[in-house]
């Protein structure tokens, strides 16, 4: 269809329409839609697999191997300091890690306080010739 056809048809319509400028009548300013940005979120770091959780059958797994004598404590380094590994997983193990070291130095106070309360109070026995 040529381009003549239509205008002839709305002749009131188009006339109008041709006349309205781009600016509005407040301030005599043109009219620039609003855009929208999206929200104003930090950039995140590129995804490396290691911040996803770790999954129910993977803590399982773990908790199974944690069973084995020995192989525990190996593992529990494996895991604290691998670079491969889940950060949430490697957490957990290096918190387990300072946990037990505290444990064992307390046991190691304790047993060394109770041994020398032990021994001062076993001086006397021999002594006495029982």
């Amino acid at each position: 269809m040529d381009n003549n056809n239509f205008n002839g048809m709305g002749s009131g319509f188009e006339s109008s329409y041709s006349n309205q400028s781009t600016t509005n009548n407040y301030n005599e300013q043109p009219f620039v839609a609003p855009t929208y940005n999206g929200p104003m979120d930090p950039p995140r770091p590129a995804y490396d697999g290691l911040e996803e959780p770790v999954s129910i059958g993977e803590w399982v797994i773990t908790w199974l191997i944690m069973l084995v004598p020995c192989v525990n404590i190996v593992m529990m380094f494996v895991w604290a300091f691998s670079k491969n590994e889940k950060k949430s997983k490697s957490n957990y193990f290096k918190v387990q890690l300072i946990v037990m070291g505290v444990i064992l130095v307390l046991y190691f106070l304790f047993f060394l306080i109770f041994g020398a309360a032990m021994m001062s109070s076993m001086q006397g026995v021999g002594s006495y010739g029982y």
